[in-house]
């Protein structure tokens, strides 16, 4: 294929790059507004409908409130009324209550009512107990008992009375509820039904959409993922030169054009691998030479020499002893990584030595279980700390120190203690240790070796911690991966 043919190409995916979100973001769309439809359309059919249907039937249970045997019941109180004396108190002892309820029910039917011919009838019913309530109020003011039972028979509860009127029209009531209550029960089951076909159909016709749009967009996208995965494994297989990946999504694009700056730049860092192991292969013998103290051999054979002139030989036997075996230590064939036996005794040689040249002012104990001693361990993490303890502990205090190296296992977590009695620091001064600031009373570059190497051996959740009061002593507590450093 010629250059121009690539170019154009080139230049008509260029106007059709998409983007995965925005392709997500449109078939979302499509579902989220199809749903909307159907949701907004069948809420306003259902809505429509069950409020008619809840406006009946509280009609009907409103009006089920209503006494069906008010016309008996008010009928017999009014005889009963009727053939008793009269007072000055018989109006007052009027059978009103069976009334009052049957007004109350009646009001309430007049605010709910929907039906004209209901709302008809409950207006004639509340007019009809207006005229009863005055009939009985007629009666109970007769004098005459003839009288008195002839409004009875003719205004209450005769065949044209108006208690039988009410007992009729509140079941022709009741009839019209209960009717409009089926027409709305069989007008909401057809449109439930009609509500479920334009459901169905929708939900299909939205799931043929879908496939359809669904298929392109997988197909064109697992086929670019595809090149790009064939493209990454030639890459770790170890071949760095690939072809551009041609697609249309730019999120596909971009981790193309960095995966080639990225095969690029691994040529780059291999090369600078190789320069910086022999960086920092001569930057393991520098802190070899460094670790080993010019001040702490010459003040050791000084005190060697004064021993001898005292001629105590077995001490500058021990002495000797020890110093060949703190160097034999301290060299160890160039490793850094040594058993914790190992270490101990490195730690142990340089107190023997101390404690003949101090023994004056310094005994020590040292208690670490057997079973730990086989872990690995960085080298030199113990000694710089029992020199610190010494130096800047014990020889600060008066009458004579004392220092003890423990170890535990706790929290997942192999714990080296060094704990002196000397003259402790104060919070201020824990703080700026604890912060990695060093720079305290020359005790730097001792303690910032050993913290740096177990974080760079170990990781961030190790390092040294510090505990210490003014006058009471320091500990400093060494944390290690339980079972040590594996290699």
């Amino acid at each position: 294929m010629s250059a121009g043919a690539l170019q154009g190409e080139s230049d008509s995916i260029m106007k059709k790059i998409v983007t995965i979100k925005g392709q997500i973001n449109k078939l979302l769309l499509i579902v989220g507004i199809s749903m909307a439809v159907i949701l907004i359309v069948s809420f306003f059919m259902i809505i429509s409908v069950n409020g008619q249907y809840s406006q009946s039937l509280l009609c009907a249970n409103t009006a089920a409130d209503f006494n069906k045997e008010f016309k008996n019941t008010l009928d017999l109180e009014m005889y009963n009324h009727v053939i008793q004396p009269r007072t000055p108190e018989s109006v007052s002892t009027l059978p009103m209550s069976e009334l009052d309820t049957a007004e109350e029910v009646l009001q309430r039917l007049a605010e709910t009512t929907s039906l004209p011919d209901n709302r008809w009838r409950v207006k004639s019913m509340l007019d009809m107990c207006s005229n009863l309530r005055q009939y009985m109020v007629e009666i109970a003011e007769t004098e005459s008992y003839d009288e008195r039972m002839n409004l009875l028979e003719r205004n209450i509860r005769g065949e044209t009375g108006l208690t039988i009127l009410i007992e009729q029209y509140m079941h022709q009531y009741i009839g019209d509820e209960v009717r409009e209550l089926a027409r709305l029960s069989e007008l909401i089951n057809n449109q439930n039904i009609i509500i479920t076909v334009i459901i169905a159909a929708a939900f299909a016709l939205m799931c043929a959409i879908l496939m359809i749009y669904s298929f392109r967009f997988t197909r064109r996208l697992t086929g670019s993922i595809g090149d790009l995965s064939a493209k990454a494994q030639k890459f770790g297989d170890g071949n760095l030169a690939g072809e551009p990946i041609t697609t249309v999504y730019d999120e596909i694009r971009t981790l193309d054009m960095n995966l080639d700056k990225m095969a690029d730049r691994i040529d780059v860092l291999m090369d600078k691998q190789k320069e910086d192991q022999r960086s920092l292969h001569q930057a393991e013998l520098d802190l070899l030479q460094a670790q080993i103290n010019p001040h702490f051999l010459y003040n050791t054979l000084d005190s060697i020499a004064i021993l001898a002139e005292s001629e105590r030989s077995e001490d500058v036997v021990n002495m000797v002893t020890s110093l060949s075996t703190f160097f034999r230590n301290s060299l160890n064939s160039g490793l850094d990584i040594i058993s914790l036996s190992a270490e101990i005794a490195q730690g142990t040689s340089y107190l023997e030595i101390q404690q003949i040249r101090y023994s004056d002012i310094m005994t020590y104990s040292i208690d670490i279980p057997e079973e730990y001693q086989d872990c690995m361990v960085p080298k030199l993490i113990l000694q710089p700390i029992i020199e610190n303890a010494l130096y800047h502990g014990i020889k600060n205090r008066r009458g004579r120190g004392f220092i003890a190296i423990t170890g535990e296992r706790k929290d997942g977590m192999l714990l080296l203690k060094v704990k002196d009695n000397g003259a402790g620091m104060t919070p201020g001064q824990i703080e700026l240790l604890q912060n990695g600031d060093y720079r305290l009373n020359g005790r730097g570059m001792g303690l910032r070796n050993v913290d740096r190497r177990i974080r760079l051996y170990c990781g961030e959740g190790y390092g040294l911690a510090f505990e210490s009061e003014p006058g009471a002593g320091t500990t400093v507590t060494i944390r290690l991966p339980e079972g040590g450093i594996a290699i």
